[in-house]
C-alpha cells in the first residue's frame, strides 16, 4: 500500500493504544498529538522516523511511526490526528480500515527498507517500557519476528517442579547475565533468563554454547516454546529458534542434564549458584539417605491421599543435630510446609535401629525418641499427574528429597488405619486426632454416592402399594434373611415396594441370596448397587434416588420389627402431621431403649455440659415409654423413619465428612429442621437392633472415631445449638 502525504494508517494494539504510520518531515523529538484535531484530547508521543529511499518533498522526506495513547477518546472513533512540533503542525486523516499488526509491519518494511531493524528496535522499546497486556505482547512478538535476526539454536528444553525452564543450545550474541527476553510460541510471554555460557569446539570463534534458567511472567509449558527473542550484546534484537529435533526432558530428567553441564559453564556467581540449586532438584530418587557428612535419615510408614481433602503422611525423621530447617510436601509447581504443623510421636524403634550406626557413630540420646511424625496437609496445587515427594532444606543450603507413593483411600480408611497404626497408649495420640485427623475430616468435600446398577426382583415393582421402604446395608450386616422374612409375614409390608441399597461390593456378595428370598416370599424388591457409598446412610440416600414415591421409609438392614403393624403406625402418624420426619423407638434385644428421641440439652451444667443434643431415655426398659404419645424432638433417627423424599435432596442429603453414622444423622436432622421440617418420635412403634458400631475395630479405635465425629459436628453446629439452649434457659426463667 502506498502512503500519501496527508493520510496515515492505524493499527489498534489494545483498547487505548494505536500505532500510526505515515510520511512527513524529520522530527525525532517528542511531539504533541491532537486526537481528531481536538485540543482537549492532546497526548505526548515520540515519532520514530527514517529517511525515505525516494523522498517526495510535497508529502515528506521521512517515514514515521508513532505510539499514540487513545484513552482521551473515551472509546470514540479516531478519524484524524494532528501532530505539533514546535511551530509546525501536520494534520492527517486515517485510512478507512485499521491494519492488522502483521500488515502494519509489512507496510513499515515497504517504507523503511534496510532501516527496518532499527525502526522495529525503537518501536519495541517504546511498547515494552509501559504495562504489558496480552494484546500488546502479541503485537511486540509480531514486530520482533519481523525485525530480529537469527542468532542460534535451542537444542534442549527441560521442565521443572518449580516453574523454571532449563534451555541449552548455542548463540553468538547472548550475554552471560540475567537477560530479559520474550518467549514466542503458543502463548507469548515476557521472561527473565539467567544465562551461562560454555565453550563449543564445534562452533566458530564468535559462537558459544549456553545454558539458562528461564522464568516467565506466567506459566509456560516447555512444549509451547518456539523462539526466544532477546537484545544482543552488540545491540539489536536477536532470536534463538527451537531446533526441530530438540531434546525435551521432563522435570525428573532435567536436574541430571544441568548437573552434566554445570562443570563447564561460566557466568556470575549468582547465576552459577542458581544453576547449582536447579541441579539439586528432585529427580525421583531418595537423596536423604546420601547426605554425608550430615546424620539425617528419614522413613515413611504411610502416605494416604484422600480425594477432596488432602494428604496424610506418617513416618519418622532422625535429625539429632537439627540440620533440617524445613520439610515441605511438594509436587510439580505446588508445595506446602508440613513441619510447622505436624505432630511428633515417640519412635524408640528408630533410636534402637540407628544408635551407634554410621553416620550416628557418636550415639543417640537414649531419652529422646520423638522421631516419628504424623502430618495432614491440603493437597498442593499443581499438575495432578505429577509425583509427590518431601523436600528437606538442609542448614548448608542444600536440599534433599524423599519420594512418596500415596495410596488413594477414603477419609474413613485413612483415619482408621492411622489410629490402628498408633499405640493407643501413646502420649501424642490425642494431639494426632485434634491436630491432624480432625482437620483432614473437616476438609473432605467428596461427591455424593451415585447409583451404579438397578435390578428389580420378584413381582412387578410398579404394582407395589404405599411409600417405598429403603433398606440400607453396610459391612456390619452379615445377612438379611430374618428382616425380609418378617417383612413378608407382615401383611402391611408384604405389598410395599422394597429397595435394598448398598455399596456395589456388598451387593455382589448378597445379591444371589436376595434374589432367592424375593422369589420365595414374592416380595417386590429393587436391588440398588452404589459407587462412593461408605456407610448405611450413603446407601439409604442412593436407594431414595431410585424411587418416585412422595415419602420414603428408611430402614437400617441391622434392625428388626418388634411387632407387626409398625409401618401403618408410622404412616398414620405422618399423615396426621404431614411433611415431617418421624421415627419409632429403637431398642436392644433385651428390650432396653437404644433411642427414644433426641432433645436439645438444657442450660450447660454438670455431666452433660459438653453435649448439646441428648437422648433422655437411653437404657430405660421399653415399657417405660410404650404408653407415651407422639412427641416432637430435635432430630429423628434415620436408621428408621418416614420423611418426604424431596426434603432429603433439598438440603443436599447427608453431609460427607463423618466417620460414623451417629453425628452424620444428627447433622441431617438439624439441616432438615433448619429447612422448616419438624421431627417426631412415635413411642408405640418399635424396632430391635444393636448399636451402629464396627464389629472389627477395638474399643479404643471406636472411642477415637466418636471423638473425631463429635469435634467435626460441634464445629458445624455448636454455635446454633448454643443459641437454642440459651433460648430454652430464658423460657424457663
Amino acid at each position: 500500500m502506498m502512503m500519501e502525504g496527508e493520510m496515515v494508517v492505524g493499527s489498534v494494539i489494545e483498547d487505548m493504544l494505536v500505532l500510526v504510520l505515515g510520511i512527513g518531515s524529520a522530527a525525532n523529538d517528542q511531539v504533541t498529538a491532537f486526537l481528531n484535531g481536538d485540543p482537549a484530547m492532546s497526548v505526548k508521543t515520540s515519532l520514530i522516523t527514517w529517511p525515505l529511499k525516494e523522498p517526495s518533498p510535497p508529502a515528506g522526506t521521512h517515514g514515521f511511526v508513532a505510539i499514540v495513547p487513545t484513552a482521551a477518546l473515551r472509546r470514540g472513533v479516531l478519524k484524524t490526528i494532528m501532530f505539533q512540533h514546535r511551530a509546525k503542525v501536520a494534520r492527517y486523516n486515517f485510512a478507512s480500515r485499521s491494519a492488522s499488526i502483521a500488515d502494519f509491519v509489512a507496510m513499515i518494511g515497504d517504507l523503511a527498507g534496510p532501516s527496518l531493524p532499527g525502526v522495529i528496535d525503537e518501536l519495541v522499546e517504546g511498547l515494552i517500557s509501559g504495562p504489558i497486556s496480552r494484546k500488546k505482547l502479541s503485537a511486540i512478538t509480531v514486530l520482533l519476528q519481523a525485525g530480529a535476526r537469527s542468532d542460534g539454536c535451542i537444542e534442549l528444553i527441560g521442565g521443572s517442579d518449580e516453574g523454571e525452564i532449563f534451555v541449552q543450545g548455542w548463540a553468538q550474541d547472548l550475554t552471560p547475565a540475567v537477560t530479559r527476553l520474550l518467549i514466542s510460541g503458543k502463548n507469548p510471554s515476557l521472561a527473565e533468563c539467567a544465562i551461562s555460557v560454555f565453550a563449543r569446539p564445534d562452533l566458530n570463534d564468535e559462537a558459544s554454547g549456553f545454558a539458562g534458567l528461564l522464568v516467565a511472567n506466567e506459566p509456560v509449558e516447555p512444549t509451547d516454546i518456539e523462539r526466544l527473542l532477546f537484545r544482543g550484546r552488540r545491540g539489536g534484537w536477536r532470536f534463538t529458534e527451537v531446533y526441530d529435533r530438540r531434546l525435551l526432558s521432563g522435570s525428573r530428567e532435567t536436574p541430571g542434564h544441568i548437573r552434566a553441564i554445570l562443570p563447564r559453564v561460566r557466568s556470575s556467581t549468582d547465576i552459577l549458584l542458581r544453576m547449582r540449586s536447579a541441579a539439586n532438584r528432585f529427580d525421583g530418587a531418595d537423596t536423604v539417605s546420601g547426605l554425608p557428612p550430615f546424620p539425617v535419615r528419614m522413613g515413611i510408614d504411610n502416605a494416604f491421599r484422600v480425594e477432596g481433602s488432602g494428604m496424610l503422611v506418617s513416618g519418622w525423621l532422625l535429625d539429632p543435630d537439627s540440620h533440617v530447617e524445613s520439610v515441605k510436601l511438594r509436587r510439580h509447581r505446588g508445595e506446602i510446609q508440613i513441619d510447622t504443623s505436624w505432630t511428633r510421636i515417640d519412635r524408640p524403634d528408630v533410636t534402637r535401629e540407628f544408635d551407634n550406626q554410621p553416620p550416628f557413630n557418636a550415639g543417640l540420646d537414649p531419652s529422646r525418641h520423638a522421631h516419628g511424625f504424623v502430618a495432614f496437609a491440603p493437597e498442593p496445587a499443581g499438575d495432578s499427574t505429577s509425583p509427590f515427594y518431601l523436600e528437606l532444606s538442609i542448614s548448608d543450603g542444600r536440599r534433599a528429597f524423599f519420594p512418596l507413593t500415596p495410596t488413594r483411600v477414603t477419609s474413613r480408611e485413612a483415619i482408621v488405619r492411622q489410629i490402628r497404626a498408633t499405640d493407643p497408649n501413646a502420649w501424642a495420640l490425642r494431639h494426632i486426632v485434634d491436630q491432624q485427623l480432625v482437620p483432614l475430616l473437616r476438609g473432605v468435600s467428596r461427591p455424593a454416592p451415585e447409583v451404579f446398577g438397578v435390578v428389580d426382583l420378584g413381582p412387578p415393582f410398579e404394582d407395589a402399594i404405599g411409600p417405598a421402604i429403603i433398606i440400607g446395608i453396610d459391612e456390619r450386616v452379615e445377612e438379611i434373611e430374618a428382616l425380609l422374612a418378617l417383612l413378608a409375614l407382615d401383611p402391611e409390608t408384604r405389598i410395599a415396594p422394597i429397595v435394598i441399597a448398598a455399596a456395589s461390593e456388598i451387593i455382589d456378595r448378597i445379591g444371589v441370596q436376595i434374589r432367592r428370598l424375593a422369589d420365595f416370599y414374592r416380595l417386590r424388591i429393587r436391588l440398588v448397587s452404589a459407587t462412593g457409598s461408605e456407610d448405611l446412610y450413603d446407601a439409604l440416600e442412593v436407594g431414595a434416588r431410585t424411587v418416585t414415591t412422595d415419602q420414603v421409609i428408611f430402614l437400617a438392614g441391622s434392625l428388626l420389627p418388634r411387632r407387626a403393624g409398625w409401618l401403618n403406625k408410622l404412616i398414620s402418624a405422618y399423615e396426621a402431621h404431614k411433611d415431617c420426619v418421624l421415627s419409632p423407638t429403637l431398642a436392644y434385644e433385651d428390650d432396653s431403649i437404644r433411642w427414644a428421641g433426641t432433645w436439645v440439652a438444657g442450660p450447660p451444667s454438670g455431666m452433660s455440659a459438653d453435649r448439646a443434643l441428648i437422648s433422655r431415655y437411653a437404657g430405660y426398659p421399653i415399657d417405660a415409654v410404650s404408653g407415651m404419645s407422639l412427641t416432637e424432638v430435635a432430630t429423628a433417627t434415620f436408621e428408621c423413619c418416614i420423611l418426604p423424599r424431596e426434603a432429603l435432596f433439598s438440603v443436599g442429603g447427608f453431609t460427607r465428612g463423618y466417620l460414623g453414622t451417629h453425628e452424620k444423622g444428627l447433622d441431617l436432622g438439624l439441616k432438615l429442621k433448619q429447612s422448616g421440617l419438624r421431627s417426631y418420635w412415635l413411642p408405640s412403634a418399635q424396632m430391635l437392633g444393636a448399636d451402629d458400631t464396627s464389629v472389627t475395630d477395638r474399643a479404643s479405635t471406636i472411642a477415637l472415631i466418636e471423638r473425631i465425629d463429635r469435634q467435626v459436628f460441634d464445629a458445624r453446629w455448636s454455635s446454633i445449638l448454643a443459641g437454642r439452649r440459651k433460648a430454652q434457659a430464658e423460657e424457663l426463667a
